[in-house]
């Protein structure tokens, strides 16, 4: 029997390509997204490609949402190899999820808590792993615990960083937390994907010229690259905790690797999450 893997945002762009590598690694891929056209689409591509893989209904926006993916998950999956929390986004205008959430941090670290704790039982029936997509956050980027989900002041990227800051935060929690239950968690940078959906509210003109500033010093990735390095981080040998910078070992954030933001960021997660 395949082991199963879910790919969270698996419907276009990073995540289909993940899914779509996995498949080929010998993974039973489950696909959680929004789009259930773009889903089946992503199946179809697996299945001819003689894979096995199922689209999943997700709205990870919620607390019902995350919930109600997970208890699809627990129906097909009573051991789960490897969750990728990959579904993330960066938006310009504030908005609040039905939970009174600003939605960045809904989405990019919320959610991945939220179903890796509610999967934690099918994972450790695997001795799965969690794979958390984070991004090349700044070293120096600095986030304030009690501004993560309500700020009063809001910035695109500000709230952007700050929730993948917290997602790597997060994730060293997690290899601490989930080691007595054989279960591995790990963070990468996949690398910058022009054209995909990513950041589609943002104008584009500033998208050209992220994009230009991505190639000039090198940081961009082509789809084929950034699967690989799903496939390498959910199937290496590496260290629970690692952060993985595209091809290479990376550091995590400073703020990440203090111990007592984690603590605190943790404890407002376990809050926010009932």
């Amino acid at each position: 029997m395949k082991p199963i893997a879910l790919v969270t945002g698996a419907t276009s762009g990073l995540g289909a390509a993940a899914a779509l590598a996995l498949a080929q690694a010998n993974y039973k891929v489950l696909l959680a997204g929004r789009d259930a056209s773009r889903g089946a689409d992503v199946v179809a591509q697996i299945q001819a490609r003689g894979g096995e893989a199922e689209f999943l209904a997700a709205d990870l926006f919620c607390k019902r949402g995350i919930r109600a993916l997970a208890d699809q998950v627990k129906q097909r999956a009573p051991a789960l190899a490897l969750l990728v929390n990959n579904a993330g986004g960066s938006f310009q205008k504030r908005e609040d999820s039905e939970d009174r959430i600003e939605r960045t941090f809904a989405l990019n670290t919320l959610a991945p808590f939220l179903l890796s704790q509610a999967l934690l039982p099918e994972l450790a029936a695997a001795r799965g792993r969690v794979v958390n997509v984070a991004t090349g956050v700044p070293k120096g980027t600095k986030a304030q615990v009690d501004q993560l989900i309500s700020p009063k002041k809001f910035s695109g990227f500000a709230a952007y960083s700050n929730a993948k800051l917290a997602l790597i935060a997060v994730t060293l929690e997690q290899a601490d937390r989930f080691s007595a239950r054989g279960v591995s968690a790990v963070s990468m940078h996949p690398g910058i994907i022009l054209g995909t959906r990513f950041g589609q509210d943002i104008p584009k003109p500033v998208l050209a010229i992220m994009g230009g500033v991505a190639r000039l010093f090198r940081m961009n990735s082509s789809l084929e690259q950034a699967a690989a390095r799903f496939v390498r981080a959910a199937t290496g040998d590496a260290k629970s905790g690692t952060f993985f910078d595209q091809d290479k070992l990376g550091t995590p954030p400073t703020q990440a690797l203090d111990a007592s933001f984690r603590a605190q960021l943790w404890q407002l997660l376990e809050e926010t999450s009932k």
